[in-house]
């Protein structure tokens, strides 16, 4: 398998992180079954969208639980060259002390995990689909 995650030139600085974090979690989900030689099927992933927003917030509102959100396209070509698109949607929740501040590797380990719940979801589309061919 060989999986591509694409950037959005309209984003660059946000994306580039968040293609930090998918990678990580396409290398977490599938480890080294990743090539990008003699590979039978094409996985290309791109961030249609990601937010981060706090859910709720301290006696003094100050924002104790965060939701990190990635919705992910996958466009997958098989070694029959069948083209498939998929969309999936992840979401990761997390608790921070209050007046706590939010840094780079916060972000990006709360993305990456909201990518890996996108992942998962995305591997149990492309298995019912596969089921349901045969």
């Amino acid at each position: 398998m060989n999986a591509v995650v694409d950037i959005d030139v309209k984003q660059p600085q946000e994306n580039v992180f968040l293609k930090d974090a998918l990678n990580e979690a396409v290398y977490t989900l599938f480890g080294s079954n990743i090539t990008n030689q003699n590979s039978n099927t094409t996985i290309t992933l791109s961030i249609v969208s990601s937010s981060l927003d706090p859910l709720d917030y301290d006696k003094n509102g100050y924002p104790i639980l965060y939701r990190s959100s990635v919705t992910l396209q996958a466009n997958i070509i098989d070694k029959k060259n069948k083209k498939r698109t998929y969309s999936v949607n992840g979401t990761y929740d997390f608790a921070t002390s209050p007046n706590s501040v939010i840094n780079d590797q916060i972000k990006l380990n709360a993305f990456k995990k909201a990518s890996i719940n996108a992942l998962n979801k995305l591997i149990a589309l492309i298995t019912k689909d596969a089921i349901n061919e045969h």
